[in-house]
Protein backbone atom coordinates (compact mmCIF):
# COMPACT_ATOMS: atom_id res chain seq x y z
CA UNK A 1 0.00 0.00 0.00
CA UNK A 2 1.87 3.46 -1.18
CA UNK A 3 1.50 6.64 1.83
CA UNK A 4 1.56 10.19 -0.28
CA UNK A 5 2.38 12.95 2.27
CA UNK A 6 1.42 15.83 0.99
CA UNK A 7 2.85 19.39 3.23
CA UNK A 8 0.15 21.80 4.55
CA UNK A 9 0.14 25.30 2.47
CA UNK A 10 -0.60 28.25 4.23
CA UNK A 11 -3.86 30.15 2.82
CA UNK A 12 -2.17 33.28 2.44
CA UNK A 13 0.95 31.06 0.53
CA UNK A 14 -2.12 28.91 -1.52
CA UNK A 15 -3.14 32.71 -2.73
CA UNK A 16 0.08 33.88 -4.01
CA UNK A 17 0.73 30.52 -6.02
CA UNK A 18 -2.77 30.95 -7.59
CA UNK A 19 -1.85 34.69 -8.61
CA UNK A 20 1.11 33.03 -9.92
CA UNK A 21 -0.68 30.45 -11.90
CA UNK A 22 -2.96 32.81 -12.97
CA UNK A 23 -0.62 35.39 -14.35
CA UNK A 24 1.09 32.76 -15.99
CA UNK A 25 -1.73 30.96 -17.93
CA UNK A 26 -2.83 34.80 -18.89
CA UNK A 27 0.77 35.79 -20.18
CA UNK A 28 0.39 32.34 -22.63
CA UNK A 29 -2.55 33.29 -23.90
CA UNK A 30 -1.31 36.71 -24.39
CA UNK A 31 1.47 35.23 -25.92
CA UNK A 32 0.07 32.90 -28.04
CA UNK A 33 -2.64 35.61 -29.43
CA UNK A 34 0.44 37.85 -30.33
CA UNK A 35 2.22 35.12 -32.16
CA UNK A 36 2.44 36.41 -35.99
CA UNK A 37 0.34 35.11 -38.49
CA UNK A 38 2.90 33.69 -41.10
CA UNK A 39 2.97 36.32 -44.24
CA UNK A 40 2.24 34.62 -47.40
CA UNK A 41 5.05 33.66 -49.39
CA UNK A 42 5.47 36.30 -52.35
CA UNK A 43 4.66 35.82 -55.90
CA UNK A 44 7.50 35.27 -58.61
CA UNK A 45 6.92 36.72 -61.68
CA UNK A 46 9.03 36.45 -65.00
CA UNK A 47 10.63 40.12 -64.84
CA UNK A 48 14.18 42.01 -63.94
CA UNK A 49 13.73 44.79 -61.86
CA UNK A 50 16.45 47.39 -61.64
CA UNK A 51 16.56 49.76 -58.37
CA UNK A 52 16.70 48.61 -54.89
CA UNK A 53 13.57 50.92 -53.61
CA UNK A 54 11.52 49.19 -56.60
CA UNK A 55 12.48 46.03 -55.24
CA UNK A 56 11.62 46.91 -51.55
CA UNK A 57 8.19 48.25 -52.69
CA UNK A 58 7.50 45.16 -54.92
CA UNK A 59 8.89 42.89 -51.90
CA UNK A 60 6.19 44.40 -49.55
CA UNK A 61 3.32 44.10 -51.98
CA UNK A 62 4.11 40.60 -52.63
CA UNK A 63 5.96 40.35 -55.35
CA UNK A 64 9.64 39.73 -56.66
CA UNK A 65 11.16 39.49 -59.86
CA UNK A 66 12.96 36.81 -61.63
CA UNK A 67 16.37 38.72 -60.61
CA UNK A 68 17.50 42.20 -59.61
CA UNK A 69 20.11 44.81 -60.02
CA UNK A 70 20.33 46.74 -56.44
CA UNK A 71 22.90 48.13 -54.25
CA UNK A 72 23.28 45.13 -52.14
CA UNK A 73 26.55 46.27 -50.81
CA UNK A 74 24.29 48.90 -48.80
CA UNK A 75 20.75 47.40 -48.47
CA UNK A 76 20.78 44.85 -45.63
CA UNK A 77 17.25 43.35 -46.82
CA UNK A 78 19.25 42.40 -49.80
CA UNK A 79 20.96 39.42 -48.06
CA UNK A 80 17.38 38.20 -47.20
CA UNK A 81 15.72 38.55 -50.86
CA UNK A 82 18.88 37.28 -52.74
CA UNK A 83 17.72 33.40 -51.76
CA UNK A 84 14.75 33.83 -53.47
CA UNK A 85 15.69 36.80 -56.36
CA UNK A 86 18.96 36.67 -58.39
CA UNK A 87 21.05 39.64 -57.55
CA UNK A 88 22.80 40.64 -60.79
CA UNK A 89 24.82 43.48 -58.89
CA UNK A 90 24.44 47.27 -58.61
CA UNK A 91 23.38 49.65 -61.69
CA UNK A 92 27.23 50.62 -61.93
CA UNK A 93 28.24 47.22 -61.87
CA UNK A 94 26.19 46.21 -64.96
CA UNK A 95 26.45 49.85 -66.39
CA UNK A 96 30.44 50.53 -66.05
CA UNK A 97 32.13 47.25 -64.64
CA UNK A 98 30.17 44.62 -67.13
CA UNK A 99 27.86 46.06 -69.37
CA UNK A 100 27.06 42.56 -71.03
CA UNK A 101 25.48 41.24 -67.18
CA UNK A 102 21.88 42.36 -67.69
CA UNK A 103 21.91 41.15 -71.38
CA UNK A 104 23.21 38.11 -71.02
CA UNK A 105 20.94 37.61 -67.70
CA UNK A 106 17.18 38.27 -69.68
CA UNK A 107 18.43 35.49 -72.78
CA UNK A 108 19.59 33.17 -69.70
CA UNK A 109 16.44 33.58 -67.59
CA UNK A 110 14.65 33.75 -70.65
CA UNK A 111 13.11 37.25 -69.77
CA UNK A 112 10.66 39.97 -71.94
CA UNK A 113 9.65 42.33 -68.94
CA UNK A 114 12.08 44.50 -67.43
CA UNK A 115 11.00 47.09 -64.24
CA UNK A 116 13.29 50.39 -63.96
CA UNK A 117 13.35 52.62 -61.08
CA UNK A 118 13.62 56.36 -61.96
CA UNK A 119 14.61 58.20 -59.36
CA UNK A 120 15.94 62.12 -59.14
CA UNK A 121 18.89 60.99 -56.56
CA UNK A 122 18.95 57.16 -56.29
CA UNK A 123 22.89 56.79 -54.79
CA UNK A 124 24.02 60.05 -52.50
CA UNK A 125 27.22 58.66 -53.10
CA UNK A 126 27.40 58.05 -56.72
CA UNK A 127 25.36 60.97 -58.17
CA UNK A 128 25.90 59.50 -61.75
CA UNK A 129 24.75 56.29 -61.23
CA UNK A 130 21.07 55.65 -62.02
CA UNK A 131 18.96 52.47 -62.41
CA UNK A 132 17.58 54.05 -66.28
CA UNK A 133 21.98 54.24 -67.06
CA UNK A 134 20.96 50.28 -68.27
CA UNK A 135 18.51 51.31 -71.15
CA UNK A 136 20.97 52.10 -73.77
CA UNK A 137 22.09 47.75 -73.23
CA UNK A 138 18.94 46.73 -73.61
CA UNK A 139 18.95 48.42 -77.27
CA UNK A 140 17.13 45.92 -79.95
CA UNK A 141 16.54 43.20 -77.45
CA UNK A 142 12.50 42.31 -77.46
CA UNK A 143 11.56 43.56 -74.38
CA UNK A 144 8.38 45.25 -72.79
CA UNK A 145 10.02 48.15 -70.72
CA UNK A 146 8.18 49.80 -67.65
CA UNK A 147 9.07 52.36 -65.00
CA UNK A 148 8.25 53.31 -61.47
CA UNK A 149 9.23 56.90 -61.02
CA UNK A 150 9.66 58.07 -57.14
CA UNK A 151 10.26 61.65 -58.19
CA UNK A 152 6.78 62.37 -57.23
CA UNK A 153 6.76 60.66 -53.52
CA UNK A 154 6.43 57.56 -52.04
CA UNK A 155 3.58 56.98 -52.15
CA UNK A 156 2.86 57.54 -55.89
CA UNK A 157 5.66 54.96 -56.30
CA UNK A 158 3.64 52.32 -54.02
CA UNK A 159 0.81 53.11 -56.82
CA UNK A 160 2.18 52.77 -59.58
CA UNK A 161 4.24 49.49 -58.82
CA UNK A 162 1.08 48.16 -57.61
CA UNK A 163 -0.50 48.95 -61.20
CA UNK A 164 2.13 47.38 -62.93
CA UNK A 165 1.86 43.86 -60.74
CA UNK A 166 -1.31 43.60 -60.46
CA UNK A 167 -1.18 44.40 -56.87
CA UNK A 168 -3.91 47.70 -56.84
CA UNK A 169 -6.08 46.07 -54.37
CA UNK A 170 -3.31 46.25 -52.07
CA UNK A 171 -1.82 49.52 -52.45
CA UNK A 172 -4.13 51.48 -50.16
CA UNK A 173 -3.43 49.10 -47.02
CA UNK A 174 0.81 49.57 -47.52
CA UNK A 175 0.33 52.93 -47.74
CA UNK A 176 -1.54 53.01 -44.98
CA UNK A 177 0.86 50.36 -43.20
CA UNK A 178 3.61 52.91 -43.83
CA UNK A 179 2.42 56.08 -42.69
CA UNK A 180 1.01 54.79 -39.50
CA UNK A 181 4.61 53.63 -38.65
CA UNK A 182 5.80 56.65 -39.84
CA UNK A 183 3.75 58.67 -37.33
CA UNK A 184 4.95 56.31 -34.53
CA UNK A 185 8.03 56.73 -35.13
CA UNK A 186 8.14 60.93 -35.68
CA UNK A 187 5.89 60.92 -32.21
CA UNK A 188 8.97 58.86 -30.47
CA UNK A 189 10.67 62.12 -31.33
CA UNK A 190 12.61 63.85 -28.71
CA UNK A 191 10.56 67.55 -28.62
CA UNK A 192 14.29 69.12 -28.48
CA UNK A 193 17.92 68.37 -30.06
CA UNK A 194 19.63 65.34 -27.99
CA UNK A 195 22.96 67.35 -28.95
CA UNK A 196 25.20 63.82 -28.80
CA UNK A 197 28.26 63.14 -30.46
CA UNK A 198 28.22 59.60 -32.36
CA UNK A 199 30.46 57.76 -34.42
CA UNK A 200 28.91 55.27 -36.57
CA UNK A 201 31.29 52.05 -37.04
CA UNK A 202 30.56 49.33 -39.60
CA UNK A 203 32.79 45.82 -39.28
CA UNK A 204 33.50 42.60 -41.05
CA UNK A 205 35.10 39.78 -39.49
CA UNK A 206 37.39 37.01 -40.41
CA UNK A 207 36.90 33.67 -39.45
CA UNK A 208 39.68 31.94 -41.13
CA UNK A 209 42.18 34.24 -40.08
CA UNK A 210 40.28 36.18 -36.90
CA UNK A 211 41.22 39.60 -38.18
CA UNK A 212 38.80 42.24 -38.55
CA UNK A 213 38.28 45.47 -40.61
CA UNK A 214 36.65 48.67 -39.49
CA UNK A 215 35.16 51.31 -41.65
CA UNK A 216 33.72 54.32 -39.78
CA UNK A 217 31.40 56.47 -41.33
CA UNK A 218 31.91 59.96 -42.49
CA UNK A 219 29.59 62.80 -42.16
CA UNK A 220 27.12 63.93 -44.32
CA UNK A 221 25.94 60.62 -44.94
CA UNK A 222 22.58 58.51 -45.28
CA UNK A 223 22.69 57.94 -41.66
CA UNK A 224 23.16 61.88 -40.76
CA UNK A 225 20.69 62.46 -43.40
CA UNK A 226 17.64 60.26 -42.26
CA UNK A 227 18.54 59.22 -38.32
CA UNK A 228 20.56 61.80 -36.72
CA UNK A 229 19.29 64.63 -37.91
CA UNK A 230 15.76 63.95 -37.13
CA UNK A 231 17.40 63.56 -33.64
CA UNK A 232 19.39 66.69 -33.29
CA UNK A 233 22.98 64.46 -32.97
CA UNK A 234 26.25 64.90 -34.74
CA UNK A 235 28.51 62.59 -36.67
CA UNK A 236 31.60 63.17 -35.32
CA UNK A 237 33.42 60.53 -37.21
CA UNK A 238 35.72 62.59 -39.09
CA UNK A 239 37.73 62.55 -35.84
CA UNK A 240 38.67 59.28 -36.38
CA UNK A 241 40.15 60.21 -40.32
CA UNK A 242 43.57 61.00 -41.15
CA UNK A 243 44.76 63.44 -44.10
CA UNK A 244 45.54 60.82 -46.02
CA UNK A 245 42.49 58.38 -45.95
CA UNK A 246 40.23 57.86 -48.62
CA UNK A 247 36.37 57.89 -48.23
CA UNK A 248 34.68 55.20 -50.34
CA UNK A 249 31.01 54.97 -50.36
CA UNK A 250 30.61 57.79 -47.22
CA UNK A 251 33.00 55.81 -45.11
CA UNK A 252 36.50 55.23 -44.76
CA UNK A 253 38.62 52.45 -43.37
CA UNK A 254 40.50 53.15 -39.59
CA UNK A 255 42.70 50.33 -37.85
CA UNK A 256 43.42 52.38 -34.59
CA UNK A 257 41.32 54.00 -32.30
CA UNK A 258 42.96 56.30 -30.55
CA UNK A 259 41.07 59.17 -31.66
CA UNK A 260 38.45 58.72 -29.79
CA UNK A 261 39.91 59.53 -26.96
CA UNK A 262 39.35 63.08 -28.41
CA UNK A 263 36.08 62.86 -30.23
CA UNK A 264 34.81 61.67 -26.91
CA UNK A 265 31.43 60.78 -28.57
CA UNK A 266 28.29 60.11 -26.54
CA UNK A 267 27.30 57.21 -28.65
CA UNK A 268 28.84 54.53 -30.95
CA UNK A 269 26.74 52.99 -33.52
CA UNK A 270 27.72 49.40 -35.02
CA UNK A 271 26.10 48.76 -38.29
CA UNK A 272 27.48 45.55 -40.48
CA UNK A 273 29.24 42.97 -38.23
CA UNK A 274 29.11 43.77 -34.53
CA UNK A 275 31.37 41.62 -32.98
CA UNK A 276 33.91 42.95 -34.94
CA UNK A 277 33.34 46.49 -33.79
CA UNK A 278 32.93 44.75 -30.51
CA UNK A 279 36.23 42.79 -31.05
CA UNK A 280 38.07 45.72 -32.16
CA UNK A 281 37.37 47.85 -29.09
CA UNK A 282 37.94 45.32 -26.61
CA UNK A 283 41.42 45.23 -28.01
CA UNK A 284 41.88 48.38 -28.14
CA UNK A 285 40.84 49.65 -24.87
CA UNK A 286 43.24 47.06 -23.32
CA UNK A 287 46.26 48.40 -25.37
CA UNK A 288 45.06 52.16 -24.66
CA UNK A 289 43.15 52.36 -20.91
CA UNK A 290 42.55 56.27 -22.08
CA UNK A 291 39.52 54.63 -24.21
CA UNK A 292 37.76 53.39 -20.95
CA UNK A 293 36.82 57.12 -20.68
CA UNK A 294 35.29 58.17 -23.38
CA UNK A 295 31.58 58.96 -22.73
CA UNK A 296 30.26 56.15 -25.27
CA UNK A 297 32.36 53.15 -23.82
CA UNK A 298 32.05 54.61 -20.14
CA UNK A 299 28.23 54.85 -19.86
CA UNK A 300 27.73 51.44 -22.10
CA UNK A 301 26.22 53.25 -24.87
CA UNK A 302 27.62 51.10 -27.84
CA UNK A 303 24.06 49.82 -30.15
CA UNK A 304 24.10 47.51 -32.83
CA UNK A 305 21.39 49.65 -35.37
CA UNK A 306 20.23 48.79 -38.63
CA UNK A 307 22.61 50.59 -41.61
CA UNK A 308 19.84 52.56 -43.72
CA UNK A 309 20.78 53.95 -47.19
CA UNK A 310 17.31 54.86 -48.60
CA UNK A 311 16.74 51.43 -50.24
CA UNK A 312 14.49 50.00 -47.53
CA UNK A 313 11.89 53.15 -48.31
CA UNK A 314 9.05 51.23 -46.21
CA UNK A 315 11.26 50.01 -43.51
CA UNK A 316 12.37 53.51 -43.07
CA UNK A 317 10.09 54.13 -39.98
CA UNK A 318 10.97 51.19 -37.74
CA UNK A 319 14.71 52.23 -38.17
CA UNK A 320 14.01 55.57 -37.33
CA UNK A 321 12.03 54.12 -34.02
CA UNK A 322 15.24 51.88 -33.26
CA UNK A 323 17.33 54.52 -33.48
CA UNK A 324 15.35 57.00 -31.36
CA UNK A 325 15.36 54.36 -28.76
CA UNK A 326 18.63 53.79 -28.94
CA UNK A 327 19.97 57.41 -28.97
CA UNK A 328 17.31 58.87 -26.66
CA UNK A 329 18.45 57.10 -23.59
Amino acid sequence: MNHYYFKEVSPKKLAFLSVIGLALLLLSGQQAEAKPKKAAPAKKIKAIMVGDRLVDVAYNLGVLPEAMVARCSMWPMCNKLRTAVEALGCPRCVTVRDKTILAKAVKRLGINRIIIEKHPNYCLYKPEVRPTNVIPLLSGMDLTIEYVDFSHGLESAIRQTAELLGRQSMADALIKRYHKALDKAKQALPKANLGKKVVIKSGIYQGETGKTFLRVEAPGGYSDRFLLEPLGCVNVGDSLKSAKTRIEKGHFMVRKLDALAQAKPDVIIMTGDAFAVQKALSAQVKENPTLAEVPAIKNLAIYSLPFYADSSVIEYPAVLLKWTIALAK
